[in-house]
């Protein structure tokens, strides 16, 4: 059930009490990929999973901003700042569980969000106003195989397999010259830098010129299959 597309009545005659929430945000994606990447995608692969999963699940309205302050030099992008978030984020996840559902995936699709994300959830599933059970899926961690990177090769190729009509692929080629190779420099295992400016001239972390279409269906259809694998597993939690 698609809580967008659904009236007041439907969404009380729900028999699931399971919510899959896609979480993104707003923010620059080099000169090649839209500002609303990280939301595209989170959303994407929700839908996927949902679709692989065989049962009924609550499909929540996605949330587009985040933790995003690291790209405030790059223009359009939009940030919250982090306890504004997480009280957000405690906000609606309190809010499902309100209604009776009260066994929550959240879809994420921004590095950003991820430590934040994981406070949030620990914390509804100790303090919640209600016995519940969340969690986080971070779409590009379901697996350690994917190389690193932010408008790189495998967001790329998400973009060109499901979005192409809103990747410039004029620019792909020539983005490498500018991109950086790492997230930020470490020194003795401590960060120096924070702002993304300061270690890739044009926000790209990776090659994109890297990316396909087929990548990026292998990206989707193997992500969505993880994530019913975590959602069948969630329906079967003792949540008390």
């Amino acid at each position: 059930m698609d809580l967008s597309q659904v009236t007041s009545d439907d969404a009380k005659k729900t028999t699931s009490n399971i919510v899959v929430f896609p979480v993104g945000s707003t923010e620059q994606h080099g000169p090649h990929a839209p500002l609303s990447t990280d939301l595209l995608l989170a959303k994407s692969v929700a839908e996927e999973g949902i679709s692989q999963f065989k049962g009924e699940v609550i499909f929540a309205p996605p949330l587009p901003f985040g933790i995003s302050e690291e790209h405030r030099n790059f223009p359009g992008t939009l940030w919250l700042s982090t306890q504004t978030f997480r009280n957000c984020m405690t906000d609606v996840l309190n809010s499902f569980i309100h209604n009776g559902w009260n066994k929550i995936i959240i879809v994420n699709g921004h590095g950003g969000n991820i430590d934040s994300l994981n406070e949030v959830c620990a914390d509804i599933t100790r303090n919640a106003i209600k016995p519940a059970f969340a969690t986080t899926f971070t779409w590009f961690n379901y697996s350690n195989d994917l190389p690193m990177g932010h408008a790189g090769e495998v967001e790329t190729s998400m973009l060109l397999y499901l979005f192409p009509n809103m990747v410039n692929s004029n620019m792909i080629s020539r983005v490498n010259a500018d991109s950086g190779d790492i997230w930020g420099p470490l020194e003795q295992g401590a960060k120096m830098k924070y702002d993304v400016d300061e270690f890739t001239k044009n926000g790209v972390i990776g090659n994109p010129s890297l990316a396909s279409r087929d990548f990026g269906e292998k990206l989707l259809k193997e992500s969505g299959k993880s994530l019913a694998k975590l959602i069948e597993i969630v329906s079967k939690l003792e949540v008390s």
